[in-house]
């Protein structure tokens, strides 16, 4: 369900179900070729002044993807009828659906962003 101002509308699937499984699917591999570079090239030197690892800097760059700000009218718009979900979904969708990423970032069993039981496509 995404919020518009005070109203709640929800995510129509039928439309978004493609991208989101696409989303699922590439983050997966993408975390999987960066695990892969570091094999070959070493591990990443921590950024200063940051307190995150190289493996929760992957994740955060990938979430930073999906930043954005939509006008009420045009997130409405985009929600009832869009291909896309919103980038808040296309964040805590398929990063909650992956272990490694609950693993990188010691999220309890349960909580929000590391569900019992989650959606693995490929």
């Amino acid at each position: 369900m995404s919020k518009i101002g005070l109203l709640y509308i929800n995510l129509n699937g039928i439309n978004t179900q493609g991208e989101n499984i696409a989303d699922n699917g590439g983050i997966k591999e993408s975390y999987l070729a960066y695990n892969s570079w570091v094999k070959r090239n070493g591990p990443e030197q921590r950024l200063p002044g940051l307190d995150f690892t190289s493996e929760q800097m992957f994740w955060i760059s990938a979430a930073n993807t999906w930043c954005s700000v939509y006008r009420p009218e045009a997130l409405k718009i985009r929600v009832l009828t869009g291909y896309h979900s919103p980038g808040n979904f296309r964040v805590l969708g398929p990063l909650s659906n992956l272990a490694e990423f609950s693993k990188d970032f010691n999220c309890p069993s349960g909580s929000k962003m590391n569900p019992v039981h989650k959606c693995s496509v490929w």
